[in-house]
């Protein structure tokens, strides 16, 4: 786009704000924004459908702010995709609060053309919500969906790293200026983005991250992808926003189970209750999209990275790019009133200089096995230490030689909520293998 082009885009981005419905009105008569720079005091008071306050800013022709930001963007190798870009999102087009232009550092995904998935949950993700992103989005990525998350801690970070160890494509969206990282924890992850992928906003380069901008960007999250899928999260989460977002776009919604006692799992549960569909694997997310979009699923390189062994990945790929941990609490089988994964907005607008991450340090539980350690090899037997008390149970309960359903462990006195949480859980870290129709074995 020109630069010119680009500079009219800018000002009129300034004087609609973010998430605008009255910019459709104006772009409904008038295609390109010089048309409305050049309009008369007196022709924009005849505008229908835009208020006092739009109108006197319409009457506002400096554009100083607007050379500045292009400057700011041509110097720092910042795209800047406006609404008449040929590269502008169809599906984000359709949306009523369409953003105006987007920010763009990195390289800019052919979203029209892409299988886009969003991926969003809690900061506070429990092993098993950290797991299940890692897994989820290194397979989506391998098979060659676009990931899109917010990059705030916990879930979205994770489904960062898990496409980019895929060496797929993933999409950041931000709720602040493309100058800030937020949260300052992904200074690193955030630079990885950019080379691999991409990391847009709507917000002007200098914006802060501010409480209000951050349900006005899940909108963009839910309305570049076809579909959502909701790792973790309470019932009053920013994910569920977006998620909420995401079905008054027409987009399809899927939600990992969990289990019915955690606040974690209250979000997901709830919306598979309202009718969005229970993802347990990528499987579940790729067969829905197969037939619109097979040429650019590649089920091969899907079927690859489903013999990859997760469990040990996802800390390493979360050291690797400086994604912090810090948030990971063990399932404690009841819910914790207090907890809360709203996003907090920092003080400061400053880019964070330096930032290293601190590894998770976990204290393995107790173990209490029923059989021997010796049926156990030694690697899986660690492994199995580290998972709550519960999924270790769950998984003493299966036989050696045969495969068994869910519902055959509710005699043993296991709930099968919990049941099934944990024995995705056990698939995830490798212990167990899932069979047709609905059958679990011990690997």
């Amino acid at each position: 786009m020109r630069d010119e082009n680009t500079l009219y885009w800018l000002w009129l981005a300034q004087k609609c704000g973010v998430a605008s419905k009255q910019f459709g009105r104006l772009i409904d008569k008038y295609d390109d924004p010089f048309d409305i720079y050049g309009l008369s005091n007196d022709e924009v008071e005849q505008l229908e459908g835009i208020n006092a306050s739009l109108k006197a800013a319409l009457c506002q022709k400096d554009l100083e702010q607007s050379y500045s930001t292009l400057k700011y963007c041509k110097e720092n190798r910042v795209d800047v995709i406006a609404y008449s870009d040929m590269r502008y999102p169809a599906r984000l087009k359709n949306i009523e609060d369409a953003p105006i232009l987007l920010y763009c550092l990195g390289r800019f995904p052919d979203f029209n053309s892409s299988l886009c998935i969003g991926m969003v949950g809690t900061r506070k993700m429990s092993e098993y919500g950290k797991q299940s992103a890692y897994k989820i989005a290194y397979e989506l990525a391998s098979a060659g969906a676009i990931v899109v998350s917010g990059m705030a801690l916990g879930v979205d970070g994770t489904a960062a790293c898990g496409a980019l160890t895929a060496g797929g494509l993933t999409v950041a969206v931000l709720g602040c200026g493309i100058s800030t990282v937020y949260p300052k924890e992904h200074k690193r992850l955030m630079e990885e983005i950019a080379k691999k992928g991409a990391v847009i906003t709507e917000y002007p380069p200098n914006e802060p991250p501010r409480a209000h901008n951050f349900p006005k960007r899940n909108r963009i999250i839910s309305g570049l992808c076809q579909g959502v899928l909701v790792i973790e999260g309470s019932q009053s989460s920013g994910a569920m926003i977006t998620a909420r977002r995401a079905i008054d776009q027409g987009r399809e919604v899927f939600a990992l189970p969990g289990n019915i006692d955690e606040s974690n799992s209250g979000g997901p549960n709830e919306l598979i209750r309202e009718g969005a569909y229970a993802a347990l694997c990528s499987e579940d997310i790729l067969s829905h999209y197969h037939f619109l979009y097979g040429d650019v699923i590649d089920l091969g390189k899907h079927a690859k990275a489903k013999k990859k062994s997760f469990a040990a990945d996802a800390d390493a790929a979360l050291r690797k790019y400086g994604v912090s941990s810090r948030e990971l609490p063990k399932y404690s089988n009841r819910r914790d009133a207090r907890s809360g994964d709203g996003e907090i907005a920092i003080e400061s607008s400053e880019p964070i200089k330096t930032e290293t991450a601190q590894k998770n340090e976990e204290i393995a539980p107790e173990q209490t096995h029923a059989e021997p350690r010796e049926t156990l090899a030694d690697d899986s037997a660690a492994l199995l230490a580290t998972l709550d008390e519960e999924t270790r149970r769950v998984f003493e309960a299966l036989p050696i030689d045969k495969a068994v359903s869910p519902d055959s462990l509710s005699a043993l006195g296991i709930d099968i909520g919990a049941a099934i949480t944990a024995l995705t859980m056990l698939e995830l870290c490798g212990l167990v293998s899932s069979l047709p129709g609905g059958l679990y074995v011990r690997r």
